[in-house]
């Protein structure tokens, strides 16, 4: 295979990049999505200087969450002052601006509108939402999912199985989800389809648009976990048929645990998906509330959100989107084709190298997706990685290597090494 490197040149360093085509099975048209910048060296210093932790270990699990960097620490004590200080002496206005500022960033980087995006403070938060809000669920309908989207979720749609709602599981094959499978488990009474975009088991990227269609052709709505996508993989949820979606912040935006986001298509708000939480503040509109009451008004005034920001739980982590703030900028400046190609190129690099009679590829598409993992039955590996201070995603016999912009090729070569057991 003949990998392309690539420059990029940004405010925060020069970085390497790269893109190939092997190893697709049955991708949608998002994950074929490429960048064109010149060949040049690697040099990733300075982006790598960001990220102190990097100084003492190879970290490598970006899947499992990105170290604390310099530019999230600053967003971090800018919060803090303000915390500390209070508005008057540290500006109201970048609370207000730092906020409305998070939410476009991360609308623009899903190719949503910002009247579409809701904080909530995890992934789950907004799964939640749909299915407690969905009419369509409660009378009846049944909900469709399988075995590749996120454990956490599986575990709270089989406690919704044994409440007797209809949930559907569809099993992969070979590590991969069967889009007919899936498309004959939708039928006329599936009320909503669910899956992780990206599986955080192996990089598995869904055959989204299919699915979208035909969940939309019988009726049903389409929930998109993205946790292990936005930030890191190109993609429009217009354009894949989403309805809704969320993820959280800490993984490939840089972000803490609990913030996160929860996007609702327009046209799905309050009529599909109603109401459920009713955000915001009453004014009594009565004596002794009030001196003076006009008349033939109610005696409690209320105006309800009418954008995304209606389903989101009232206060939420403000640190913590103020640390996101700066993640969502950071990946702006880089542009997320840019980060994919730069995580694919090692994940490339590593699969060239490694021996394939002692670790199984279960990741289908490579070249698209920023995470791959292999089966193992090397009991001792666990012990040489943490010898070594190489940290990557082990769960049994899985072993998932997520690279991120701040790793380089010795950090692959590094674990190579050590993944071969070589003296």
């Amino acid at each position: 295979m003949n990998r392309r490197q690539f420059l990029v040149n940004s405010s925060f360093g020069t970085i390497a990049v790269g893109a190939a085509n092997s190893d697709r099975l049955n991708a949608d048209d998002w994950t074929q999505r490429k960048t064109t910048v010149p060949a040049q060296p690697v040099d990733s210093n300075d982006v790598r200087a960001m990220f102190p932790r990097l100084e003492r270990e190879r970290f490598l699990n970006a899947a499992g969450g990105t170290p604390l960097s310099k530019f999230v620490e600053a967003g971090a004590k800018r919060f803090e002052e303000f915390w500390r200080l209070g508005p008057r002496e540290s500006g109201n206005e970048y609370f207000k601006a730092m906020l409305s500022e998070t939410r476009r960033l991360f609308a623009n980087l899903i190719g949503a509108e910002t009247s579409e995006i809701a904080l909530v403070h995890c992934t789950k938060a907004g799964e939640q939402i749909v299915l407690d809000g969905l009419p369509s669920i409660r009378s009846g309908g049944n909900i469709v999912t399988n075995d590749l989207h996120f454990s956490g979720s599986l575990h709270n749609l089989l406690g919704l199985r044994r409440s007797g709602i209809d949930v559907r599981i569809v099993k992969s094959t070979n590590w991969s989800t069967d889009l007919e499978a899936m498309q004959a488990a939708i039928d006329q009474k599936t009320a909503l389809v669910t899956v992780s975009l990206v599986s955080n088991i192996n990089g598995h990227m869904e055959s989204m648009r299919q699915l979208a269609d035909t969940g939309h052709r019988n009726g049903a709505l389409v929930f998109a976990d993205i946790i292990q996508a936005a930030g890191i993989v190109p993609l429009n949820v217009r354009e894949l048929g989403i309805d809704f979606a969320a993820c959280s912040g800490y993984k490939w935006l840089f972000g803490p645990h609990g913030a996160g986001f929860f996007f609702a298509a327009k046209q799905r708000q309050g009529a599909d998906l109603p109401d459920r939480l009713f955000p915001g503040h009453v004014q009594h509109n009565y004596a002794p509330w009030t001196e003076a009451t006009p008349s033939g008004q109610d005696d409690y005034l209320y105006d309800a959100p009418s954008d995304a920001q209606r389903y989101q739980p009232g206060h939420v982590s403000y640190w913590g989107y103020a640390c996101l703030h700066e993640g969502l900028k950071f990946i702006a400046s880089q542009g997320v084709d840019r980060l994919l190609n730069h995580s694919t190129s090692l994940t490339e690099r590593l699969n060239r190298q490694l021996d394939n009679n002692r670790f199984r590829r279960i990741t289908p598409q490579i070249a698209g997706s920023p995470i791959i993992t292999y089966l193992s039955d090397d009991r001792e590996l666990p012990n040489r990685l943490a010898a070594e201070k190489l940290v990557v995603g082990i769960a049994g016999r899985r072993i998932r290597i997520s690279p991120a912009i701040y790793n380089n090729e010795d950090d692959i070569d590094r674990l190579v090494m050590v993944m071969n057991n070589e003296q």
